[in-house]
């Protein structure tokens, strides 16, 4: 409700209805739902006044007009609003800017008709807090996905009214203001793109060794290979006392890639960095191992796709029998493993936390057990680093969804550098993203502010506030035959006289 005490006193509060001298409505008529084309003619949706400016992409194609009448065509400069929609919605308003499809009106979307020097204040009136608190208040209907909003509704909003000169310099100062946090706004938007490509930049040079190349300069660097040999020679020796699998163990060395990397470093693959165990790279069970029973022996935690993309450790329970609990433990994971998704976002990790709970993974995920000397944070740094994400999308394969699979996982080659490198490339990348999330941080907390000025600005501009100065030198401009109570006493006697409000000649056939 507009309080009039808060307003200037040469201001008066009128209805929408003491401003209009007309609403038009169209109809509902069979179309074909996708936009016209060409010479065709289209019924413009409910969409295409519903989000700022007018859409005129978001219409039907006719498959007749013979049902509508010349004045059901939208116009360059209508005034157009939404009888029907959510509740945050309905009323939902727009000024036509541009327009090059053939469109009529809906049985939903309405034209407010008034006199032109109206249509810029009201459309801005409109879209404030305190006229949408009115439209919501107004609209009826029991169901929330759609409210409606009847003429006579309309008609009974109530608003602010200067003088015209005054209405004027409002809209010229809102034009100017609304301008700049809308580009402060679209540069804010900017800085979640602008820092996701950084982190990629700082995961590009870190995995590449550029990120720590003066700490090497300066540190007492091994190499590891040294490591890379000590692991072999322990295979080699778990594998003849029998306890590890001749298989087990890197079948090759990973391909020549053409990227360089510091001589302290060499290219791998899971295998090589795997914990001397059989079950230390393991894609989770296919048929009918993780199928729920109601009499049940043991009950299972089963990571899936979902945990991983989201980096959510809550898990379901799955009931298995005794045979099947024991059939599943070559794929039980611990904390520290890292977890890979196969299929659809593939290559996304997960690095199981020390409070992660005992489970397995189901068959779209692969999960990797490391050597204690390997940084997992620092596994999970590469396998979420650019030159990762290409070897996923070389190595991959499949139709419209690509897939991933264990054989090809192990394929996949890592840049490894040595034990002391690891540690000091996670603090480095660790402390620029941590920087970077300040400032996303920041700018959400800027965007959330700058979104609020909005209607700060507007309220402000309905209270009189941004035209104080311009009332003090311009007197005679909203006094006398200028004031608004003159101007709603014209229109009044206009109305009343019948004089017909101003339209532009139809282009309607």
């Amino acid at each position: 409700m507009v309080e009039t005490t808060s307003l200037p006193t040469d201001w008066h509060v009128c209805t929408l209805g003491d401003l209009l001298t007309g609403i038009q409505t169209g109809k509902s008529v069979r179309c074909d739902e996708r936009p016209p084309s060409g010479g065709e003619k289209g019924l413009v949706k409910i969409s295409a006044v519903t989000w700022g400016e007018f859409d005129e992409s978001q219409s039907k194609t006719l498959l007749s007009d013979e049902h509508l009448l010349p004045s059901h065509k939208v116009e360059i400069g209508d005034l157009l609003i939404s009888r029907a929609n959510t509740l945050e919605l309905v009323g939902a308003c727009v000024l036509v800017k541009t327009l090059t499809k053939q469109l009529y009106l809906s049985d939903k979307v309405l034209r407010l008709e008034m006199n032109e020097s109206f249509k810029s204040y009201v459309l801005r009136y409109l879209k404030t807090r305190e006229a949408r608190a009115q439209i919501e208040s107004l609209a009826t209907g029991n169901q929330l996905s759609m409210r409606n909003i009847s003429q006579d509704a309309l008609r009974a909003i109530r608003l602010p009214f200067p003088a015209l000169a005054e209405q004027k310099a409002i809209a010229d100062k809102l034009d100017t203001l609304l301008a700049q946090v809308e580009t402060t706004k679209a540069r804010l938007e900017r800085i979640p793109d602008l820092l996701k490509r950084f982190r990629q930049s700082v995961l590009a040079a870190a995995v590449s060794g550029r990120l720590t190349e003066d700490w090497r300069s300066t540190a007492r660097v091994t190499s590891v290979r040294e490591q890379l040999e000590l692991w072999a020679i322990e295979r080699e020796d778990l594998k003849s006392r029998k306890l590890l699998k001749s298989s087990a163990g890197p079948k090759s060395e990973p391909p020549s890639l053409g990227i360089l990397i510091p001589n302290s470093w060499a290219w791998i693959t899971f295998d090589h960095i795997a914990e001397h165990s059989s079950n230390a790279l393991k894609a989770g069970p296919f048929g009918s191992a993780l199928k729920k029973i109601d009499c049940v022996d043991q009950g299972y935690k089963v990571y899936g796709q979902e945990q991983v993309i989201s980096g959510d450790e809550k898990l379901a329970t799955y009931c298995v029998d005794q045979v099947k609990y024991d059939q599943l433990q070559a794929c039980a994971v611990r904390p520290g493993d890292i977890l890979i998704s196969l299929v659809g976002t593939i290559g996304k990790i997960l690095v199981l936390s020390e409070s992660a709970a005992p489970g397995i993974i189901n068959p779209r995920l692969v999960k990797l057990s490391l050597q204690r000397e390997i940084n997992r944070r620092y596994t999970q740094l590469f396998l979420e680093s650019p030159i990762a994400h290409g070897f996923f999308r070389g190595f991959s394969h499949g139709g419209t969804m690509e897939i991933l699979n264990l054989g090809i996982l192990k394929e996949l080659p890592i840049a490894l550098p040595p034990q002391e490198e690891q540690t000091e490339i996670v603090r480095r990348v660790d402390q620029l993203f941590a920087h970077a999330d300040r400032i996303e941080q920041q700018a959400q907390a800027a965007l959330e502010r700058v979104n609020k000025l909005t209607q700060s600005i507007l309220a402000k501009a309905f209270r009189g506030g941004l035209t104080e100065q311009w009332r003090r030198d311009h007197p005679e401009l909203i006094s006398g035959e200028n004031s608004a109570a003159a101007l709603l006493e014209r229109i009044k006697a206009e109305r009343a006289a019948g004089t017909p409000s101003k339209r532009r000649k139809s282009g309607a056939s």
